[in-house]
C-alpha cells in the first residue's frame, strides 16, 4: 500500500492565538513555580558569559589547563563578592550604632517644618513616630538613675528560645542565601568547563539544519551579553566610586556603603539607583541641622545619574544590546513578578538574549519585532504609512532626513520607488481604491516637489507617461528626476493623457522618445493599444515600456509591441539616456555613465577586472558604486564602500584581525571573505564614485606595495571607463 503524499498544508499549519496564549501561560507558570531551579541556573549562565573572556585569557595567555583556569576565575569572582559583602556588613554595623544620636536633629527639623507649613499630616505622623522612639529610649532600664525606678518586668519561662532553637533560627536565615550561592557556583563551574559541548548540543537542538545562522546567533549573543555585563559593571563601579566619594566629601555618614549598594542596585533598570539614593538623602536630613547636606546630596545624585543615563551609557552601549527602553521596562515588570528582586537584575541580560535569538533564527523573529530597538518598518514602509494618512509634513521631514544621510540616488531607488511598489501591491487599479491612490500620490507629489524639486519641460525630447494608474505616474516622475541629473530634459503626463478619449489630442511636438511606465502586472492590452495609436500619430517615435513589476518580467518587445522594454529602474534611465544620446541638442553627445555595466558581464570592463584579479591572484575584483541600487541593497557591503569613500583612502580588512572602523561585518562573515581590500574611485571632477574592491576567501597577505598597486589599477580604470 503506497503512502499518501504529504503536502505542506498537512504538515504545517498556522498556530492559533489561543495556542500561543496557552503556551505563554504554561511557560510563565513553569518559570514561576520552578524559580528555585531556574534562578540559580540563569544566574550561572549570565556569570558564565561574563567570566568566559577571563577563562579564555587564563587558558590562552597563561597556558593554564582549562579546569584550573575555570576554578581560578570562579574563585576570583567569589573573592570579589566576599570582599563586597564584608565591606557592606561593616558599614551597616557602624551605621546602626550611630543612628540613635540623630533623633534630636530630626525632631528639631520636623518642628521647624511644622512651624513653616502648619499641621501637615505626614509631618504629624513623623513627629509621633519620633516621640514614640524617645519614650522607648527613656523607658530603657539601662537609662534609669537608680534601681528603684526600674519597673518590674514579667518573666515567662519557655523552652522555645533554647540554645538549639536559637542556633536553628540563625542557621535558617543564612542557609538559603549560602545554598543559592553554592548552587550557582556549581552550575557556573560545570557551564564553563563544558561550554564547548553545551554549545554543540544547543546548535543541534535549535539549528534545524541552519548551522551557520545558529552559530552566528550564539556568537552574537555571547558578544552582546558578555560585553553588556562587563560594561555595566565598569559603569556601575565608576558610578559608585564617584557617588560614594561625593557623599564622603559632603559629610554623609557611611558614604562607602551607599557607593557599594548603588553598584549592585543599578543592575535594576530605571529605579535601582534611586532606591539606594533615598537612604543617604534621609541620613543627610537627619544629620545636618541645616539643609545644605541634603541639597548637595540630591544635586550630586542628579548630576551623576542624568549624565550617566543620557550621555555615557548611550555612547558606551550603542547597539550592543539592541533592546528598546519600553521592552526593558516591560521585561523588568515581567521577571520581577515571576522571580522577585532577582528578576529585576536578570531582566535586561535575558531580554538581550531573546532579541539576538529573534534576529538570527527565523522562527523566533517575532521576539526582535516585539523587543528590539531597531525600527520594525523600513524607511520606505514608514514613508508609505505617512503618505497613506496624508501626513505631508512628516513625510517631507522623513525624506529630507534620509536624503541628508544617504543621498539623492538612494532616496529615489530605495525609498520613493519602494513606496510606490508597496502602493502597487496593496492598492489595486480598481475604482474602489481610487481615493487611497489619489491620497498616496497627492502626498507623494508634495514630497517630490519639496525635497527633490524636479524640473519638467514641455516639448522635451523625452515624454514619460504613467501607463494605467496614478502610481505609474509617480514612477514616471522619479525617472524624470533621474534623467534631469543626466542633463536630459523630460516631461511627465498622467495616465489620462493616453486614454481612448484623449490620446488623439496628445501633443508630441519635439518628442523623440516616449516611455510608458507601469508598476502593475495587467499591462499588455493597454500598452499594445497605446503603442498602435502612437505609431499612427508619429511613426518615427521611439516607444519604450518601463515595466517595474517582477511579476511581469516575461513581457518583451514582441508581447508589448514596443521598441524597447526595461525591467529595472536604473536600466530604464540608462536605456533612455542611450537612446537619446545620438539626438542630443546641437549634435553633441551626452556624457556617459561612469563604469557603465560595472563589469558585470563579458564586456571590456568585465575583462579588465578579470585581468586585475589574475594579477593579484584573487578570485574576484569588483567595482562598487555608491549610487548602484543592487549594491546598496546589502547594507554591510555598502558600509565597506562608504568607509573607503568617506576616508578617501584604502581600506584593508582581514577576518582574523580586529578593525575598529569595520567591526564585525556581516557581509564578510556570511560570505566567508578573509580579505577585503578597497581603494577609492575618484573621477576627473573629483567625485568619489565608489570603490575598487579586491576580495579573497583564503588567507592572503596584503602589503603596502599591494595597496599602492591596487590604487594604480583604480586610477587606470577611471581614465578608461570613468
Amino acid at each position: 500500500m503506497s503512502e499518501l503524499p504529504t503536502s505542506p498544508q498537512l504538515t504545517r499549519r498556522r498556530v492559533s492565538a489561543f495556542e500561543s496564549i496557552a503556551v505563554f501561560a504554561i511557560t510563565a507558570a513553569l518559570l514561576y513555580f520552578g524559580a528555585g531551579i531556574f534562578v540559580p541556573l540563569v544566574l550561572a549562565i549570565l556569570l558564565a558569559f561574563a567570566l568566559n573572556p577571563l577563562v579564555s585569557w587564563l587558558s590562552n595567555r597563561l597556558h593554564l589547563p582549562d579546569p584550573a583556569a575555570v576554578i581560578l576565575a570562579v574563585l576570583l569572582a567569589l573573592a570579589v563578592l566576599a570582599a563586597f559583602a564584608l565591606l557592606a556588613g561593616t558599614q551597616i554595623a557602624h551605621l546602626a550604632s550611630a543612628l540613635p544620636g540623630y533623633q534630636q536633629t530630626i525632631q528639631s527639623k520636623v518642628a521647624g517644618l511644622q512651624a513653616q507649613f502648619g499641621n501637615v499630616a505626614w509631618l504629624d505622623q513623623l513627629t509621633n513616630m519620633m516621640s514614640s522612639l524617645g519614650q522607648n529610649a527613656a523607658e530603657d532600664p539601662a537609662a534609669a538613675q537608680d534601681i528603684g525606678d526600674i519597673r518590674p518586668i514579667p518573666v515567662t519561662i519557655s523552652n522555645e528560645l533554647g540554645p538549639f532553637n536559637l542556633l536553628t533560627s540563625v542557621m535558617g536565615s543564612i542557609v538559603g542565601p549560602v545554598a543559592t550561592i553554592a548552587i550557582v557556583t556549581v552550575f557556573l563551574i560545570f557551564l564553563l568547563m563544558g561550554r564547548a559541548d553545551l554549545q554543540d548540543r544547543f546548535i543541534r537542538l535549535v539549528s534545524a539544519g541552519r548551522y551557520s545562522l545558529t552559530n552566528l546567533a550564539i556568537t552574537d549573543a555571547s558578544r552582546r551579553v558578555g560585553r553588556y555585563l562587563i560594561i555595566q559593571l565598569m559603569v556601575n563601579t565608576t558610578y559608585g566610586i564617584i557617588f560614594g566619594t561625593g557623599l564622603w566629601l559632603i559629610g554623609v555618614p557611611s558614604a562607602p556603603l551607599w557607593g557599594l549598594l548603588i553598584v549592585l542596585f543599578r543592575y535594576i533598570p530605571f529605579v535601582g539607583a534611586l532606591i539606594v539614593a533615598v537612604l543617604p538623602f534621609s541620613l543627610a536630613f537627619a544629620v545636618d541641622p541645616g539643609w545644605n547636606m541634603l541639597l548637595l546630596s540630591v544635586g550630586l545624585f542628579l548630576v551623576i545619574d542624568l549624565t550617566t543615563a543620557n550621555i555615557i551609557e548611550p555612547r558606551l552601549y550603542g547597539k550592543n544590546t539592541g533592546v528598546s527602553p519600553l521592552a526593558i521596562l516591560l521585561s523588568a515588570m515581567f521577571w520581577a513578578t515571576l522571580w522577585g528582586p532577582v528578576g529585576l537584575i536578570l531582566a535586561t541580560p535575558m531580554t538581550v538574549c531573546l532579541v539576538v535569538i529573534g534576529r538570527h533564527l527565523p522562527q523566533f523573529q517575532f521576539l526582535e519585532t516585539l523587543l528590539g530597538s531597531e525600527p520594525v518598518l523600513s524607511p520606505a514602509e514608514r514613508l508609505y504609512q505617512r503618505m497613506l494618512k496624508g501626513n505631508t509634513e512628516d513625510a517631507i521631514e522623513h525624506s529630507e532626513t534620509f536624503l541628508e544621510e544617504h543621498g539623492k540616488g538612494t532616496l529615489v531607488t530605495d525609498v520613493l520607488l519602494r513606496t510606490l511598489r508597496l502602493g502597487t501591491s496593496e492598492l489595486s487599479d480598481r475604482p474602489e481604491s481610487l481615493a487611497q491612490r489619489r491620497q498616496l500620490i497627492s502626498t507623494f507629489d508634495r514630497v517630490l516637489e519639496t525635497v527633490l524639486e524636479p524640473s519638467y519641460k514641455d516639448h522635451a525630447p523625452v515624454l514619460l507617461i504613467g501607463g494605467r494608474t496614478e502610481i505609474d505616474e509617480g514612477a514616471a516622475r522619479l525617472i524624470g528626476v533621474q534623467l534631469a541629473d543626466e542633463e536630459l530634459q523630460a516631461n511627465v503626463l498622467p495616465p489620462g493623457a493616453i486614454r481612448q478619449e484623449s490620446i488623439g489630442r496628445l501633443d508630441l511636438t519635439g518628442v523623440t522618445t516616449l516611455a510608458l511606465v507601469f508598476m502593475g502586472t495587467d499591462i499588455r492590452a493597454q500598452c499594445r493599444y497605446v503603442a498602435r495609436r502612437i505609431r499612427r500619430m508619429a511613426p518615427e517615435l521611439q516607444i519604450v515600456a518601463v515595466v517595474l513589476n517582477p511579476l511581469a518580467a516575461d513581457e518583451t518587445t514582441e508581447t508589448l509591441h514596443v521598441d524597447s522594454v526595461f525591467h529595472q529602474f536604473d536600466a530604464a534611465v540608462d536605456g533612455i539616456v542611450a537612446l537619446e544620446a545620438p539626438k542630443f541638442r546641437h549634435g553633441t553627445q551626452m556624457q556617459r555613465q561612469p563604469f557603465a555595466g560595472l563589469g558585470r558581464g563579458d564586456d571590456e570592463l568585465g575583462q579588465e577586472l578579470d585581468a586585475i584579479a589574475k594579477r593579484f591572484g584573487v578570485p574576484a575584483v569588483l567595482i562598487n558604486l555608491l549610487n548602484d541600487e543592487r549594491h546598496s541593497q546589502d547594507e554591510d557591503a555598502l558600509r565597506l564602500t562608504q568607509l573607503v569613500v568617506e576616508g578617501n583612502e584604502p581600506l584593508v580588512v582581514h577576518s582574523t584581525e580586529t578593525n575598529d572602523k569595520v567591526g564585525e561585518n556581516a557581509y564578510m562573515l556570511t560570505n566567508g571573505i578573509d580579505l577585503y581590500a578597497g581603494v577609492p574611485l575618484v573621477l576627473a571632477d573629483g567625485t568619489k564614485a565608489g570603490a575598487l574592491a579586491l576580495i579573497d576567501y583564503d588567507p592572503h597577505p596584503f602589503t603596502a606595495e599591494d595597496t599602492a598597486r591596487l590604487q594604480a589599477e583604480a586610477d587606470a580604470l577611471v581614465k578608461r571607463f570613468g
